[in-house]
């Protein structure tokens, strides 16, 4: 098979971090295979439909829900809608012809990986966490090979054919010059993710004001969310103005992956996304993991704990006290901070989109040589 005659369809995007990889997975086959085909597969209605477009991929939707497991009406509207998504999915499989199609994990993938099995086209799976999320898990023995983020999510898929290829990150990140380390660390990045998190935020508006006035030099950028936007303006504003100027706070950064390569310290979620431009970009990290969604991002922490390039504080442990404690140690020991930075540096996978691009195209050309 001629490289330009390969034909890929990418489903994913349920949520924004499962759209980041499966986007930089997309431009990245464009990049590597400008005659290629590339379609992603996304929620009608759901994040995919401005941002893919945006980036000048063909978009193709489904009518699928979200299911919360917990919630048995939840579970009944995915189920009844399952079995028409799995037609309208084979009706665009029969209509593109796919070479390879690639599940890049959550909800909107099952049916298009479904119709797949279905009309035996090979299936790339990827999985951004440590622990893999339920569709994965689902749908991992009907894939030809699992694309994986951290080297520990090979045990809980004993019966899968795993790769280590990274998370993939935006490209616009991944062009990123990081912030050369200077004599100390003095700009703080805070982020909950594009929706903020309560926890994070507070524990930050609780020990801000000391933080400037301890480091006079002190630089702290947070993104708070548009949930808490207004406590943290208060917050802001109360601040005597010779803080306030060192204390620059927005709901969101259309430039965030800009904001993290300018810091030297990033406090945040520890979203397997995140994770991955962070670590591309070498800064060190503070993370704070989810506590829901089956306590995923505990897993995705602990490899970048035990290489030294972060700290954790469980969530509920994260009081402005804890949050000020562990920036000051961070901030109080200049070689601990860069030990941080080169073990973040040495953790990150900025060729990730690449190496699954190579996975892609291995299996597009196995399943050539088979079906001749």
């Amino acid at each position: 098979m001629e490289r330009c005659d390969v034909r890929v369809l990418i489903a994913g995007g349920g949520t924004g971090g499962h759209l980041t990889p499966v986007l930089a997975t997309a431009q990245a086959l464009r990049r590597a295979d400008p005659d290629g085909e590339v379609i992603v597969v996304g929620r009608s209605g759901g994040v995919a439909e401005r941002l893919v477009t945006d980036a000048g991929i063909q978009l193709e939707t489904l009518d699928i829900s979200g299911v919360d497991v917990s919630d048995p009406r939840s579970v009944a509207r995915m189920l009844v809608r399952l079995p028409s998504s799995t037609r309208s999915a084979r009706k665009l499989l029969k209509r593109m012809r796919p070479d390879v199609v690639v599940g890049g994990g959550g909800y909107v993938c099952v049916p298009v990986v479904a119709a797949a099995r279905l009309q035996r086209t090979p299936v790339v799976l990827m999985e951004q966490n440590a622990y893999p999320g339920r569709a994965t898990r689902l749908l991992a023995r009907s894939a030809r090979v699992v694309a994986t983020s951290f080297a520990d999510t090979r045990r809980h898929l004993p019966h899968a054919r795993t790769v280590l290829t990274g998370n993939p990150i935006r490209p616009e990140v991944r062009a990123l010059a990081p912030a050369a380390l200077v004599s100390r660390c003095t700009r703080v990045f805070v982020t909950g993710g594009s929706q903020g998190a309560r926890r994070i935020n507070r524990a930050m508006t609780g020990c801000v004001h000391a933080l400037l006035m301890e480091y006079p030099d002190l630089q702290v950028t947070h993104q708070c969310g548009t949930l808490d936007s207004e406590h943290v303006a208060a917050v802001a504003h109360a601040l005597p103005p010779s803080l306030r100027s060192r204390y620059t706070v927005e709901a969101f950064f259309d430039d965030i992956g800009a904001r993290m390569a300018a810091a030297d310290l990033v406090v945040m979620r520890a979203g397997g996304s995140s994770l991955a431009e962070c670590s591309a970009l070498g800064r060190p990290m503070i993370l704070v993991p989810y506590p829901y969604a089956g306590g995923h991002q505990a897993h995705n922490v602990a490899p970048y704990v035990a290489g030294g390039a972060a700290v954790a504080i469980e969530d509920a442990a994260c009081t402005p006290e804890r949050l000020m404690a562990e920036i000051r140690a961070i901030l109080d020991d200049a070689a601990r901070w860069r030990s941080m930075a080169e073990a973040s540096r040495r953790l990150g996978r900025p060729d990730a989109a690449d190496r699954v691009v190579e996975l892609i195209e291995q299996v597009a050309r196995e399943h050539a040589t088979r079906t001749a």
